[in-house]
């Protein structure tokens, strides 16, 4: 038995006779009833019942076909996961993040972990665009952003494992009037000029929703900025912003929420190439988040 005669009986059973398969086949029919014969005699009995108008699939024949299906498509699979890796040769590992995730701490947990290892980065805005370089084998590891009334769509051919949710703090410039607080309510806020996260993360609805909930609609006047650009924004213009940990952002206070609703879930994620690496990667990211940001959030063991 090869695989080559799985297809023949799969092809047999999809075109429902013996005639037809031999046509798609393109070989003599009496040549495809000889091999289904020999088929049938290496397992042990009749796959098809001969019919004047077709075939139909025996008990026996159903359990082959259900299993020569599983078989063929993890033979194909193989087939290309193994091309793909043949291109690809000594390329390294690739990772990859959203925007304003800690790509870095993943960077450098992998560079510790396999530092002989070439590694290339790749950011993209929006997590569902990462979610599919990863399903394409495209990326290795990345770290996409969730947040709780924005969710991601995660293909089932992607592993994924949290790593922490984080809450949002405040920032203010220098001088606001509640700057000397040490933290704030977000009704407080109403009025206030704002710096509205990246789109693409789901970070303005849930804003929104937070800060309607409590009773005024946000006035954002600054949109997709990154952190960077946006504690520039603050400094310069007076708005406030929402900010997560991590960032080094001189002239910016940032302040916790008193009962915070705003708060994001950071998310490993990895093909099947990468599976032998994951335990270490996310042992490493809950050291390093650890380290970088002791008090601001939730880490995630598994």
């Amino acid at each position: 038995m090869e695989l080559r005669h799985l297809h023949v009986v799969l092809t047999v059973a999809r075109a429902g006779s013996i005639s037809r398969a031999a046509s798609q086949m393109k070989i003599a029919q009496a040549g495809l009833t000889a091999q289904v014969r020999r088929i049938e005699a290496s397992l042990g009995g009749p796959l098809f019942l001969r019919r004047t108008d077709g075939v139909e699939l025996t008990e026996l024949g159903r359990h082959v076909v259900l299993r020569a299906q599983d078989l063929v498509e993890r033979f194909d699979d193989l087939l290309v996961t193994s091309r793909k890796l043949a291109e690809r040769g000594d390329s390294g590992i690739r990772l990859g993040g959203v925007a304003g995730s800690p790509t870095a701490l993943l960077v450098g947990v992998v560079r510790e972990i396999l530092p002989n290892l070439p590694q290339t980065t790749h950011v993209e805005r929006g997590g569902d665009a990462v979610l599919e370089l990863v399903r394409t084998g495209d990326l290795d590891l990345a770290l996409v952003v969730e947040f709780p009334r924005s969710p991601l769509r995660f293909p089932e051919a992607v592993g994924l494992r949290g790593v922490v949710t984080e809450r949002m703090l405040i920032g203010v410039p220098v001088g606001h009037r509640l700057s000397g607080r040490s933290e704030v309510l977000l009704s407080e806020l109403a009025g206030e000029e704002w710096v509205v996260p990246d789109e693409n993360h789901g970070g303005r609805l849930n804003l929104e929703l937070a800060c309607e909930a409590v009773g005024f609609t946000p006035r954002c006047a600054h949109f997709g900025i990154d952190p960077a650009v946006a504690a520039d924004l603050v400094r310069s213009t007076g708005a406030v912003a929402g900010f997560f940990p991590g960032h080094d952002l001189p002239g910016v206070l940032l302040k916790p929420i008193i009962g915070n609703p705003l708060h994001r879930r950071i998310t490993l994620v990895w093909n099947a190439d990468a599976a032998e690496h994951v335990d270490d990667v996310h042992a490493g990211l809950l050291r390093a988040y650890h380290e970088r940001t002791p008090h601001s959030g939730r880490l995630l063991a598994s």
